[in-house]
């Protein structure tokens, strides 16, 4: 059926296809439950990493 996400990894990737799939929903409330599904699992993922863990300050900036 489904699968488990444990690695900070696997959740942000796995947001990034939730945000693609909610441009592609039909109706904009199920548009926007996807939406926060994806916000949930990346800030999730997020804090699994630490903002003060190691290394976190230059995996940031290589988004910017």
């Amino acid at each position: 059926m489904g699968q488990t996400i444990t690695s900070a990894t696997e959740m942000v990737s796995y947001a990034g296809d939730l945000r693609r799939a909610a441009k592609q929903a039909a109706a904009p409330e199920l548009a926007e439950k996807i939406q926060r599904a994806a916000a949930k699992i990346e800030k999730t993922g997020l804090a699994k990493v630490g903002l003060a863990g190691p290394g976190i300050g230059t995996l940031l900036d290589t988004f910017a």
